[in-house]
Formats: C-alpha cells, structure tokens, sequence
C-alpha cells in the first residue's frame, strides 16, 4: 500500500526516495530548473532568503551602472533563485493597474526533507519583512512550511510526514489512482 505522495509510484511501506544533501552545493552546473523573482527592493529581498530561509548567494552581477542587477541564490542542488529588481517603469505599471495590496506573485516549492521547519520558521520570524504560516501537516502525508517574501511571493519547504503520522485514508486513495494508471497503460 502506497503511504505517501512522494512514494506514490512505489507500493510498499517505505519507498526509496532520493534526498538531496543538505551541504549546499557551489558548483557551476547546468540548472535544469531555475525561477525569477522580479522584487522591490533587491537587498531585501537578499536577506529575506539568505539570513531567513538558509539560501546562499552563488554570485552577483551588476548592471550598467554598477549596483546589482541580479543575486543569483541556491538552498540545495537544483533549488535556485535569481532575484531581479523591479525597472521603475514596471513599479509604475503596477501601480496603477492594482490600487490594493500585492498578492502572491508565485508559489514555488522546495524539497526540505530533513530540515528542521520548526527552526526554519523562527529564523525567519527573526529576519522580518516576510510572513512565515506554519509548519503544519498537510492531508497528502507532507509537513509544509509557507514563507512569504516582502513581494508576495510564496516558497513552501516541504517534508515528509513521518509514517506513523501519514493519513491511511489518502494512502487508500493513491493506491487507487496507481491502480487506474497501471489499467490505462
């Protein structure tokens, strides 16, 4: 029986599931995945991620006139981040067209198998600026933690539950999606 979403594929107790080391890698690498995140102000942003979530600046490039024109940031092998300004004429464009509160921009999710969210979170609370919910369980067999940068943009760390906390209901309902699959095949 399937008994959680990141083993769904596997139907037995406990999968076999690869977990990146937590040593961040410096590397130069081809990224087979990288997000942008256009922000308000850049070195907030930069201490946002770097002194409250555990991300480290792999390099930062200048623009035309000297000042940063992009932090590229990295947690774990292929979890990458380039922080980009906002050009003025793009804040005045906001502006106008959303006279209320920025949303969420994006929600981007980041594998934390064997992070400690609880601390994760206290370290953000720490830094300020943005807004940490959780860590909480979630129905799929997951503990999630929501971090919410000054820009509204959402990063979620997530990690397994462990098995004696998993919902046996959701695994129930795996093993029937897993079925249905093997039949259409």
């Amino acid at each position: 029986m399937t008994s959680s979403a990141f083993d769904a594929e596997q139907p037995r107790e406990e999968a076999s599931v690869e977990v990146p080391t937590p040593e961040i890698d410096r590397s130069i690498y081809v990224m087979p995945f990288f997000a942008t995140l256009t922000v308000s102000q850049l070195e907030r942003s930069r201490r946002w991620y770097v002194d409250g979530l555990g991300f480290v600046v792999l390099a930062t490039l200048p623009g035309p006139t000297g000042e940063p024109a992009l932090i590229h940031l990295r947690r774990w092998r292929y979890q990458d981040l380039l922080l980009v300004p906002v050009r003025q004429e793009q804040q005045q464009a906001q502006s106008a067209l959303a006279p209320s509160a920025p949303g969420p921009r994006i929600r981007l999710t980041f594998a934390a198998y064997g992070t400690d969210l609880a601390q994760l979170a206290a370290t953000a609370r720490a830094v300020g600026e943005g807004t940490i919910e959780g860590p909480a369980a979630t129905p799929w067999n997951t503990f999630d933690l929501l971090a919410r940068d000054p820009d509204g943009h959402e990063v979620v760390f997530t990690s397994r539950l462990p098995a004696e906390q998993h919902d046996p209901a959701f695994a129930a309902r795996m093993e029937q999606v897993r079925q249905q699959m093997q039949r259409a095949e």
